[in-house]
């Protein structure tokens, strides 16, 4: 009877040493930056036009309202104190 060794899973050898760098490798990081700027810049540009259009109806609005020195509070006459019938009061007692 002939015995055979017991076969194991073989364990990968860890280094220190990084890998080596290859040319693919860098052209992969090199288009994902690439993308990441674009998608920056286009951020950047919808940004931008949002300010733009805050900053004109901010504009709108200076221009619409009524500045505050010609504002006077006084208080409004609206007629229904003269309107309001008077009511007499009337006890009853049981």
């Amino acid at each position: 009877m002939h015995r055979t060794p017991n076969r194991r899973q073989i364990q990968a050898k860890f280094s220190t040493m990084p890998p080596q760098r290859s040319q693919a490798t860098a052209y992969l990081n090199a288009y994902k930056m690439m993308l990441e700027k674009e998608r920056l810049e286009e951020e950047l540009e919808k940004l931008e036009a949002r300010q733009h259009q805050i900053q004109q109806r901010l504009a709108i609005l200076n221009s619409q309202t009524i500045p505050e020195e010609n504002i006077t509070h006084q208080p409004v006459n609206t007629g229904l104190e003269n309107n309001t019938p008077k009511f007499k009061t009337l006890i009853l007692e049981y």
